[in-house]
């Protein structure tokens, strides 16, 4: 277990424990709970900002004046936790749209909770003041069978084979993988597992899954370090689409701002010109990137993006002169 989920799930623990054990010291919670002090202490800090609002009394509180001169910890306004929870709008719409990206990448057994919670939610939100149109979550088309079989595989804990197809390389490889989530990043469908092949965890986008069956194998745990896609989502690998470019002084930015290596730095026309390799999430969203810095910016591989953006280009031009 990783360490945010294992502090998530302590710290659901530690509400209820120490409202039947007020005025404990903190050596004592943190035997029970298997940690240091410390990290009892920096739980508690955390949850002062846990609550049903966000002024006092909305707020769970400790005596901070009890635990750092005496080690004992008093709590606070707790019981605001047992109070119905009320969602502005805002908040409501928030939760629809997270549900239904969520509900792109639920199993069939999920579906009846996912489903009866945004029915409770879509009911209240439609019925408040100020409430806007209703909220639609595109999501990246995939197999129906594929999907199945991936969860199948995630449910029962069985390691899987698929088939995937790597776009940036145009080819086909059989992986056998331990899988262990799927989730919806930036409108795609995404399978996490520890790739058997690259011995590594990996990230596979459904529809490039060609195809997928469960095996007879137990999934095993692997020891990996996690990976947020808060931090950047894409992993770099042998199947991360690329491209080389050469850059201009006014696209050097690219560099900075997105997975990029620098592989030459040369002069042309007395300019600096950087020779890198992009990764991107797929061939159109390298086609764009080149296309938005147009005179500053030239593939020089692979050829096919390289034609891509002509053909773009063309046809941009095209439009534009009414031909």
């Amino acid at each position: 277990m990783n360490r945010t989920r294992a502090q998530v799930l302590r710290m659901l623990a530690l509400v209820p424990y120490l409202q039947d054990h007020d005025g404990i010291p903190v050596d004592r919670v943190a035997q029970e709970f298997g940690v240091r002090p410390k990290q009892i202490e920096e739980d508690l800090r955390l949850l002062m900002f846990t609550g049903v609002g966000e002024f006092p009394g909305e707020l769970i509180d400790f005596d901070l004046t009890a635990l750092e001169d005496d080690g004992i910890i008093s709590i606070r306004d707790a019981e605001v936790l047992s109070r119905p929870l009320r969602l502005t709008t805002n908040e409501g719409a928030a939760l629809i749209v997270a549900l239904r990206t969520l509900r792109a990448a639920a199993g069939e057994t999920q579906l009846p909770v996912i489903d009866a919670a945004l029915a409770k939610l879509e009911t209240a939100v439609n019925g408040a003041p100020g409430a806007g149109a209703a909220v639609d979550v595109h999501v990246g088309q995939v197999d129906s069978g594929t999907l199945r079989t991936l969860t199948q595989g995630l449910e029962s804990g069985r390691r899987l084979e698929i088939e995937y197809a790597t776009a940036s390389r145009d080819d086909h490889t059989t992986r056998q993988v331990d899988p262990r989530r799927l989730f919806v990043e930036q409108g795609q469908h995404y399978l996490e597992a520890w790739c058997l092949l690259a011995e590594d965890l990996r990230f596979f986008r459904v529809d490039r899954i060609t195809a997928a069956r469960v095996t007879d194998h137990w999934a095993e745990q692997h020891e990996s370090t996690p990976r947020s896609v808060s931090d950047g989502f894409f992993t770099v690998g042998p199947e991360t689409p690329s491209a080389v470019l050469e850059l201009r002084p006014h696209a050097h930015w690219i560099v900075e701002y997105y997975e990029a290596e620098v592989l030459e730095t040369f002069e042309r026309d007395d300019e600096q010109v950087l020779r890198v390799q992009v990764h991107g999430s797929d061939e159109s969203w390298l086609r764009r990137l080149v296309l938005r810095n147009a005179g500053a910016a030239r593939v020089v591989e692979p050829a096919s993006l390289a034609q891509a953006v002509r053909d773009a280009a063309a046809s941009g031009l095209a439009a534009y002169s009414g031909q």
